[in-house]
């Protein structure tokens, strides 16, 4: 099974992270203050949590894609409790994290289809 996962940071009134796989979708808003990075992080966390073994999680983020295969380091300290606990979900329920351009994620869509509402 693929979950896409997609993120987006405080906008000045919310954080937001969405979640969706060909049976269900998840959106999680918050008023706290996330970066996109946070929230890119949070949303693949989420998936990769309701996933079973051997999911595909499937993200428009480059930086989580490339910081948990180790080909980028994690430089910022906020990020690395976020890369830990990702890292940990993929290798104990044996997941693949693939990139995917943002047009082709349902999760990226999802976040569009509801930019301005608040659930």
């Amino acid at each position: 099974m693929i979950w896409y996962a997609d993120g987006s940071g405080w906008n000045g009134r919310r954080s937001r992270y969405a979640v969706v796989s060909s049976t269900e979708k998840y959106i999680f808003e918050t008023k706290e203050e996330f970066t996109n990075n946070e929230m890119e992080y949070l949303g693949a966390i989420r998936a990769a949590e309701l996933a079973i073994e051997n999911s595909v999680i499937a993200t428009d983020s480059a930086l989580v894609v490339n910081q948990v295969s180790g080909k980028f380091k994690v430089r910022k300290e906020h990020l690395k409790k976020y890369h830990k606990k990702l890292k940990k979900l993929c290798e104990e329920k044996q997941l693949e994290l693939i990139w995917v351009p943002r047009k082709e994620n349902e999760a990226g869509k999802l976040l569009e289809r509801i930019q301005g509402h608040w659930l």
